[in-house]
């Protein structure tokens, strides 16, 4: 806190980060989310890896749809580009491989004009984490959450996870270079990560 030219008090804008842990804390109370929750929804690093180590399993990534479409508004304003610059639009599914259970729906939009060709090829072509894709060009980068939340029911998201609501969910840039290079929401069910949920 400090005081403005003027002789007013000027509070000190609160960090994203501090926003979103503040955020989550209030979820965790309201909902009763558990230790595994906050972390999923709050952590700044590869969700694959992050999934691997929660169920002690490989993870495997499916890709459901991969376009180049039109940026839609909400996702050009977290990009910093023109509504309807063209984007890579990819639909994927995390799922554990041992049993082919669903972990995590992800929907993804990256600006073309952004990408390097080689990057490009890697991200529109194969089944691969964007982590992994970024390891393997050398890309360094930070990951910025935007908002967490928390959806009681959802048809279509139990339809792809194959389990019941209520469904945690997640939206972060990928910034490399300063500016954003990917916008990514990420979906999963709060009952799949319960105390009663063992390694397969």
């Amino acid at each position: 806190m400090s005081l403005g030219c003027s002789g007013e008090v000027v509070m000190p804008r609160r960090k994203p980060e501090d926003r979103i842990a503040a955020k989550i804390r209030r979820m965790s109370r309201r909902h009763h989310l558990l230790p595994v929750h906050r972390v999923l929804l709050g952590h700044d690093g590869s969700m694959t890896r992050l999934l691997e180590l929660v169920f002690c399993c490989k993870a495997e990534l499916k890709t459901l749809s991969q376009l180049v479409v039109p940026c839609p508004s909400n996702a050009a304003k977290l990009l910093q580009v023109s509504r309807g610059e063209p984007v890579n639009e990819r639909e994927i599914i995390i799922y554990r491989e041992s049993d082919a259970q669903p972990l995590l729906y992800a929907k993804s939009y990256a600006p073309l004009s952004r990408l390097k060709p080689q990057f490009k090829n890697d991200l529109m072509r194969a089944d691969t984490p964007i982590g992994t894709i970024m390891q393997k060009h050398k890309i360094e980068a930070r990951r910025e959450i935007i908002d967490v939340g928390l959806m009681p029911t959802s048809t279509w998201l139990g339809r792809l996870l194959g389990l019941e609501g209520p469904y945690l969910f997640r939206t972060y840039n990928i910034i490399t270079e300063e500016r954003p290079l990917i916008v990514i929401s990420e979906f999963f069910a709060a009952s799949l990560f319960t105390d009663s949920a063992k390694p397969v």
